[in-house]
């Protein structure tokens, strides 16, 4: 029997040792979980308790019975809706008000399935996320129907973070991006999504983008470039039809990931049909989008007709002032990406605020300092616009409209800088496994810890206000409570957010992912340096030589 060269036994150990990778068993166990924890804040919160949801509720109802517009008024476009439904706008007695509990008295007497007229000034808004989420009202005579809403809408966006999170887990360097999905998945996000509102939506499909150009640029494989394409055509015609501002989001998670690609490389990637085809979908998406917007001019009409809109502060105002205003105040509209509940007037707890910018912090600060090349180039480009387009969105309306700046419109780059930062600093960062370890722990368990804590306080703060008891809360009898009651939601809750810790602990973990020895891999597929993708490492190996090695662990 011929003997075996060492270069064919390495090969061999690294096929035998290592399992492939499963991105689909990874989608589908980021979906359930996902939407598990969307559908579980839909639980814990009363109806009506996110931003403006009484005008998307209306608006869905009025959306998948055919009626797309309904008749302008000074209350917004006058629609028809199942009664149930119009009650959203009278659910909102402890709006702003942070201290009373959600205990609105309804009237009992009306038919709850009788159409009757309704106010949304969400009437001109783009109808496919209304479609997408309105239809179990159609199912539903009473309030169960809103809460179906709502788990459709927490599916829908867990579905696009899933296809994020898949193709992740197909990156050469997947242990880092993985692990910033605890950061990147904040409270506010799952909040959102558990309501009746395409914010949520908005930015997980974009992140699917974006995640989906990383891979084609920063972690390219031939095998994998179609099911990617598909994922960055779906999510991008989602996501740019979401909202008004989503296109300016989706042409950034689009175009900033080319910028790891040289000239040449571009010019491959368009002599392929998969990505021709991407570039027609989503164009096609796109004009839609942007052709809905303009004809109804839902981004400018409070500017063109004021009487039949809400009026904001600083009207009048030059776009200096617009700019300055939301740029130096970026530190406090970053409440709204973390933990920002109800009408905005329930932050997270200050501790759970401070550890999400402790990270966040330290991503930037981390890529600015050890990145280089073209991977400084995006990382750069990804702090830069997280920065200043939405001062300068503000800077545009503020004059017309007046300051209109929330800090979740920003949800979408929020994702896209994090998931992109840890993505690009790649697993050269942490050599040591110890250090890997030690930092997988830190950041799932503060993670979950936080998520936890938003979610008490968010809970607490409808049950018997901001300023009431958990003690009340837990084993007294509180104004509100959700079905089931407080301490069952708060089990299931901690249960949920336990398994997905250690789910994503496991997933960050060194197992589990496919290693690019050196005798096995080609130059294309050896660790890529920070600063030149695809590149060879520079690193020093034993005893000084230089070249690659294979990864720690």
């Amino acid at each position: 029997m011929p003997r075996t060269r060492p270069e064919q036994f390495s090969r061999l150990v690294a096929v035998t040792r290592t399992p492939a990778r499963r991105p689909i068993a990874a989608f589908f166990a980021a979906w359930a979980v996902l939407a598990v924890l969307g559908s579980i804040w839909a639980w814990a919160t009363p109806p009506s308790a996110s931003p403006d949801e009484p005008a998307h509720i209306i608006r869905a109802a009025s959306v998948v019975r055919g009626e797309l517009f309904g008749e302008p008024s000074a209350w917004g476009n006058i629609v028809h809706v199942p009664q149930y439904v119009a009650d959203a706008h009278r659910e909102t007695c402890y709006a702003f008000q942070p201290t009373v509990p959600a205990n609105c008295p309804l009237p009992t007497e009306a038919d709850p399935a009788a159409l009757v007229e309704a106010p949304t000034s969400a009437g001109l808004y783009n109808p496919l996320y209304y479609a997408l989420v309105g239809w179990p009202s159609l199912l539903f005579g009473d309030a169960d129907g809103l809460t179906a809403m709502r788990v459709a809408s927490a599916v829908l966006s867990a579905l696009f973070a899933a296809l994020a999170f898949a193709v992740v887990m197909t990156f050469r360097e997947r242990r880092m991006p993985v692990l910033a999905f605890a950061v990147a998945v904040t409270p506010m996000l799952l909040f959102l999504s558990g309501t009746v509102n395409p914010s949520a939506i908005e930015a997980t499909a974009t992140l699917a983008v974006f995640c989906g150009m990383l891979g084609v640029t920063l972690s390219p494989d031939a095998d994998r470039l179609r099911g990617r394409a598909v994922i960055v055509a779906v999510s991008a015609v989602i996501a740019v039809n979401a909202r008004g501002l989503s296109p300016l989001w989706v042409l950034a998670a689009l175009a900033v990931p080319l910028l790891l690609t040289s000239g040449r490389g571009l010019a491959q990637l368009l002599r392929r049909p998969a990505v021709l085809v991407t570039i027609g979908v989503v164009a096609v998406g796109t004009l839609a989008a942007v052709g809905w917007t303009l004809g109804t001019n839902s981004l400018a009409n409070a500017i063109a007709h004021p009487e039949d809109a809400l009026q904001f502060p600083g009207v009048g105002a030059s776009p200096v002032t617009g700019f300055q205003k939301v740029f130096l105040g970026t530190i406090g509209y970053s409440q709204g990406l973390v933990g920002l509940f109800g009408w905005m007037d329930t932050p997270a707890p200050d501790p759970v605020l401070y550890a999400w910018g402790l990270a966040i912090g330290a991503l930037c600060v981390g890529a600015l300092l050890v990145l280089r090349g073209r991977r400084l180039l995006v990382a750069s480009v990804l702090v830069g616009a997280f920065l200043l387009l939405p001062a300068l969105v503000q800077a545009v309306y503020i004059h017309g409209g007046g300051l209109i700046w929330q800090g979740r419109y920003n949800l979408p780059l929020f994702l896209c800088l994090v998931v992109g930062l840890a993505a690009l600093l790649g697993d050269s960062v942490f050599r040591a496994r110890h250090s890997r370890r030690r930092l997988r722990i830190l950041v799932v368990t503060a993670a979950a810890v936080g998520q936890l804590w938003a979610f008490e306080a968010a809970l607490r703060r409808y049950a018997v206000g901001s300023n009431g008891s958990v003690k009340t809360l837990l084993f007294g009898s509180p104004d509100w409570a959700p079905l089931g009651g407080a301490p069952a939601v708060l089990i299931v809750a901690a249960a949920a957010f336990g398994v997905a810790a250690v789910l994503l602990f496991r997933a960050s973990g060194d197992s589990g992912g496919r290693r690019f020895t050196p005798v096995a891999a080609g130059p294309a597929a050896r660790p890529a340096a920070l600063g030149s993708p695809g590149g060879r490492s520079g690193l020093r190996g034993p005893g000084g030589s230089r070249g690659p090695r294979a990864p720690a662990g």
